[in-house]
């Protein structure tokens, strides 16, 4: 009985032992979760002046500024970071379009640029700027309105990424982009005005004005009225296989200024969506369809 009751006693030893050993092991399993918790918060959170890595296509880590473009002439990194901070000055943008002019890059080079500083300044993700790259490259007007995205006004960088993610989402849906900023003289306006961006699907052209608003904001009803006007004037000109659209990102929340936007719209045969820009490609596409 006195071994058996040592054996006991061992076994009971052993078991706090085990315990002790485990909830060791528990702990350290719950240090390394926590720290590795901790660093991919602290890699998220980097500040926008350290160039942050991301995991490419080919599975290895490479920084989110690295050059989108295979052209030898992209810019370098720190170029990218320097001239990210130039843009967000005042008139910066200005400044920065002054300085790569004088350079006489190819087109693709430039565009190449803007994506990379919109990326560094954390306005456009990497995987969607290589999207955007592939599928709007060499389309007029995209490099002039990624121009424009990287400046330091929140409001006009929302509202031309509307236009460019309306465009890169019609081109990955198969729609043909035609241009984004069109200039166009419609003969109302003071000076030449914008046609947002132009689509062709099939035999249709679509002439889009785009506007990122939010749901409480109501745009001044003249500026309505003259922009719907003004794509009346283009489809006058481009003739009957146009299709004027006003798209909005957000249906407005005030119900009485929505049926005076409608009324408005419909009295000139303009098509108004309401919509992210993946949502109004949808209507878009179903528009032509109907047609």
């Amino acid at each position: 009985m006195a071994e058996t009751g040592s054996g006991m006693k061992g076994l009971r030893a052993g078991a706090a032992i085990l315990g002790v050993g485990h909830a060791s092991a528990s702990w350290a399993r719950l240090r390394f979760a926590l720290l590795g918790f901790v660093t991919a918060l602290a890699i998220v959170l980097a500040p926008s002046g350290e160039v942050r890595a991301f995991w490419g296509s080919t599975g290895k880590a490479v920084s989110v500024i690295a050059k989108i473009s295979k052209a030898s002439q992209a810019l370098p990194e720190d170029e990218i970071v320097r001239l990210a901070r130039l843009a967000a000055d005042t008139k910066g943008t200005a400044r920065v379009g002054e300085e790569l002019g004088r350079l006489n890059l190819p087109n693709e080079v430039l565009e190449d640029a803007f994506l990379r500083i919109a990326v560094h300044q954390g306005r456009i993700p990497r995987a969607e700027a290589e999207g955007m790259f592939s599928r709007l490259t060499g389309v007029p007007g995209f490099r002039t309105t990624l121009r424009k995205v990287v400046g330091n006004s929140e409001v006009g960088t929302a509202g031309h990424l509307y236009e460019l993610r309306l465009a890169d989402s019609a081109a990955g849906r198969g729609m043909k982009v035609i241009g984004i900023g069109e200039k166009f003289d419609d003969g109302l306006k003071r000076a030449p005005t914008d046609i947002d961006v132009l689509l062709e699907h099939g035999r249709t052209t679509f002439a889009i004005e785009a506007k990122n608003y939010a749901p409480t904001t109501l745009m001044p009803l003249d500026r309505y009225r003259a922009d719907l006007d003004s794509l009346v004037a283009y489809r006058k000109v481009h003739g009957k296989r146009v299709v004027p659209v006003f798209s909005m990102s957000n249906r407005p929340e005030d119900a009485r200024y929505l049926k005076l936007l409608q009324h408005e719209a419909k009295r000139r045969e303009v098509e108004l969506i309401f919509g992210s820009a993946e949502e109004s490609v949808e209507q878009i596409k179903l528009l032509g369809e109907l047609r």
